[in-house]
C-alpha cells in the first residue's frame, strides 16, 4: 500500500511541470493598425518617432516653446516670452508622403504640421499647413516665410474634440493634392491651384498650452490607380 500511494505522488511531481511547460503562451500585445489612407498608397516607411525612452530622435531641432517627453508621449506649450508658436522641425527628402500622428487637446488653442520648402536656406518658403482646432480641422495652401507668411485655407471640416481624448490624423500630400482624415471618418481634401511641390522640412506646431503628440510616422506616398473613382465618390457624398 505504501508502494502504491509513492507511485501518484511520484507521476505527480514529474508531471506538473512537463503540464506548465505545455500550457501556450501569451501572445504579445498587437499593435494597433495603422489608419486607412484614401488618396495614396503606403510606399516605404521613411522614419518614425514613437517617443522611447522618455526621449526624441536627435533628428529634430527645437526652435520655439516647451517640449517635454513624459510616458513616450510628446507634451508641447507655447512660451509667451517666444513671442512665436511652440516649434519644433525634421528635414526629410521626400516631396510626396503620407503622415500619420496621433494627438490630443488638454488646452491648447490649436496644433497642427507644416510642411516647408528648405531645401535652400537662403530661400525657405512654407508650403502647407494642417490644422487641428478644438472644434474643426483644415488644409492650407501656403506661401511666403516670416513676414511674407500667407495662409490659405483650400478646405475644412467641422468636428469636436474633446479634451483629454486621443484621435489619430492622416495627411497624405501627393503632387499638389492634399487629403486630411481623422480616425478613418471625417475627411478633407483639396486640389490646391500653385502649390510648391517641393517638401523637405516637417514642423510640429502649437499655439496655447496644452498639446500631446504620440505615434508620428512619414511613409513615402505612392499614386494609386484607384484615386480618381474614390475620389469622385467622396466628392458626391460630402454634396448629400
Amino acid at each position: 500500500m505504501r508502494m502504491s500511494r509513492a507511485i501518484p505522488l511520484f507521476l505527480a511531481a514529474v508531471l506538473a511541470p512537463l503540464a506548465r511547460a505545455q500550457e501556450p503562451r501569451k501572445a504579445a500585445p498587437k499593435k494597433p493598425a495603422d489608419a486607412k489612407v484614401w488618396m495614396a498608397l503606403r510606399g516605404p516607411l521613411l522614419w518614425e518617432e514613437a517617443f522611447a525612452g522618455g526621449v526624441w530622435s536627435k533628428d529634430w531641432n527645437l526652435y520655439k516653446g516647451k517640449f517635454v517627453v513624459e510616458k513616450e508621449q510628446l507634451k508641447v506649450a507655447e512660451q509667451a516670452s517666444d513671442g512665436h508658436m511652440a516649434t519644433m522641425t525634421r528635414n526629410f527628402k521626400e516631396s510626396n508622403v503620407i503622415i500619420q500622428f496621433s494627438f490630443k487637446f488638454e488646452g491648447a488653442k490649436w496644433l497642427g504640421i507644416q510642411l516647408d520648402d528648405a531645401v535652400n536656406d537662403a530661400k525657405k518658403e512654407h508650403v502647407a499647413q494642417l490644422t487641428v482646432q478644438p472644434d474643426s480641422f483644415r488644409i492650407e495652401k501656403m506661401t511666403g516665410f516670416g513676414p511674407t507668411t500667407k495662409n490659405t485655407v483650400v478646405d475644412q471640416r467641422k468636428l469636436k474634440f474633446e479634451p483629454g481624448a486621443w484621435h489619430t490624423m492622416v495627411w497624405e500630400i501627393q503632387g499638389d493634392e492634399m487629403v486630411a482624415a481623422v480616425d478613418d471618418k471625417e475627411i478633407a481634401m483639396a486640389k490646391v491651384d500653385g502649390m510648391t511641390l517641393v517638401r523637405s522640412r516637417l514642423q510640429l506646431v502649437t499655439s496655447g498650452e496644452l498639446a500631446l503628440f504620440d505615434g508620428i510616422k512619414v511613409w513615402k506616398a505612392e499614386a494609386d490607380p484607384r484615386w480618381a473613382k474614390r475620389k469622385a465618390a467622396l466628392q458626391e457624398a460630402v454634396k448629400k
